[in-house]
């Protein structure tokens, strides 16, 4: 009878740390972020929030911080409602200065639905420079 109760006390201590488990795991990855060296972030630091953007393609833009810092944003699929000129559209949300790889971004243009963003990544300037001057010479 003793073996019988060790037994099951043994069984319910196992159940219980595999049901305590997913509480103490990272939390899930919702968007990808770069850091400027190229490894994967858990967070990215804003100096301050997007102050300008560029369109590159339906499906990434470049953003720029106001301590000029740049930013390439990947959206999990393209978004046409970017490829407008002209059309204003919000990086959401917008009120942190500090993205999350917990967290879940998109793009929310003034007219049409939302985007899903997949990818930030931290650009060095010339990088950015040179995607810059793309996204101004392409053809709308």
């Amino acid at each position: 009878m003793t073996r019988r109760i060790v037994s099951s006390l043994a069984t319910l201590a196992a159940i219980a740390s595999l049901a305590i488990t997913p509480a103490l795991a990272q939390p899930e990855t919702k968007t990808t972020l770069v850091a400027l060296d190229g490894a994967n972030a858990a967070a990215l630091q804003l100096h301050h929030d997007f102050d300008a953007a560029w369109v590159i393609d339906s499906q990434t833009i470049l953003y720029r911080d106001v301590s000029r810092d740049h930013y390439l944003v990947t959206l999990k699929e393209a978004c046409k409602q970017i490829e407008v000129r002209g059309r204003d559209f919000n990086f959401h949300p917008s009120w942190s200065t500090r993205l999350l790889a917990s967290n879940a971004y998109e793009i929310r243009p003034t007219a049409g639905k939302r985007c899903d963003v997949a990818r930030v990544e931290q650009l060095d300037g010339a990088r950015a420079s040179q995607l810059q001057a793309a996204a101004q010479r392409r053809v709308w």
